[in-house]
């Protein structure tokens, strides 16, 4: 709806608002805060590491300048707990100030990588960042740091006390992950991503979702017994294999929500280790020395449905499953053959009887 950008707390709005922060002054361990010298006390004695003496003339000047400050995490937290955020940018560069209140509209007072987490607890949509849809306000992330998409291929992030608030270009940040966050309205958003082979475990999957992800989550319940006699393994999650995620889920004693996240997938994964070894034959001598790793190179899958493991041998438990045609980072190659590649955010290996460096 074209009104959603004037609705405080929709994912358009939130993402206006991001970009009306622009220049204005990262603070640490505030969320959304007009500068001032009891505040920049109070913080120095909290966090002397982060307030000290030769930061004291900028923190100063930004009170001089009636600016309105934040950290990464705090800049998402304050617009929740002020409603949207209105006042705070009417209270900028003049002697207004605005309330907020803690914890209010469903927002936590959480750091970022604890909002993540909180975020996948309450079923919220995210995957890593390769598989990113075009939604403003989305979250993007890494390990302690957190940014806000505002489209176009660019966040707004509270970067540091150096940058400020400022807009990025999202490829080449370090990204690693995205989310949406469970106290801003996304009117049901549906998280595509662009048509190509999606790893299983690289995001949220539940019903609605389409990809070739969802095609091997129908792949691995079939093989484990759980049938799909109407579709079976289309690509589309819809109620068939709601339901047949749903018997698994009970079977394996996990919450029945049909939702296929980090705890299903983990399962999933331990459930086919059980089943057989892998597609790969044993006969390969696992913890071989690697070699170094090769400049500028990716491992292409060039076999059927191949399970990428922990180690580098088919004795190591599943983490995922990748197709052929997929490509990915190259990590390392042991003397045995396998490739050790980069995949949902974690370094996998897979046979060299189906991949090779390229």
């Amino acid at each position: 709806m074209p009104d959603r950008i004037n609705t405080p707390l929709t994912n358009e709005h939130f993402a206006s608002f991001c970009l009306s922060m622009l220049g204005q002054p990262y603070w640490y361990g505030i969320a959304l805060h007009k500068c001032s010298e009891s505040l920049r006390a109070s913080k120095a004695r909290q966090y002397p590491s982060h307030y000290g003496s030769s930061r004291t003339s900028r923190y100063r000047q930004d009170i001089s300048n009636k600016k309105v400050c934040a950290d990464c995490m705090g800049g998402a937290k304050g617009y929740a707990w002020t409603n949207g955020g209105q006042d705070v940018l009417e209270a900028i560069g003049n002697d207004k100030t605005f309330e907020k209140k803690s914890g209010s509209n469903g927002c936590p007072d959480k750091a970022s990588n604890s909002m993540f987490s909180w975020a996948k607890s309450k079923g919220m949509d995210w995957g890593t960042i390769d598989t990113l849809p075009d939604i403003v306000g989305l979250a993007v992330r890494f390990d302690g740091h957190v940014g806000y998409t505002v489209g176009g291929g660019y966040a707004v992030e509270w970067r540091g006390f150096n940058y400020g608030c400022v807009k990025t270009k999202i490829k080449g940040r370090g990204w690693t992950h995205w989310y949406k966050l469970p106290f801003i309205d996304y009117n049901d958003a549906a998280s595509s991503v662009p048509e190509k082979e999606i790893a299983l475990g690289s995001r949220l999957l539940k019903k609605g979702a389409e990809g070739s992800d969802v095609k091997a989550l129908q792949e691995a319940l079939m093989k484990l017994g759980y049938e799909l006699p109407d579709y079976g393994a289309d690509g589309e999650f819809g109620v068939e294999t709601k339901e047949a995620l749903m018997d698994f889920q009970k079977d394996e004693g996990l919450e029945v929500d049909g939702k296929y996240g980090e705890k299903s997938h983990a399962a999933l994964m331990d459930a086919l280790s059980d089943e057989e070894a892998g597609n790969e034959d044993g006969d390969d001598e696992a913890d071989t020395p690697i070699e170094p790793k090769p400049l500028g190179v990716t491992v292409a899958i060039t076999g059927g449905s191949v399970y990428v493991r922990v180690g580098n041998g088919t004795n190591y438990r599943v983490i995922t499953t990748a197709k052929v045609g997929m490509t990915f980072d190259h990590v390392a190659t042991a003397r045995n053959g396998w490739n050790a590649i980069v995949i949902n955010g974690q370094v996998g290996w897979v046979s060299g009887k189906y991949s090779k460096v390229v």
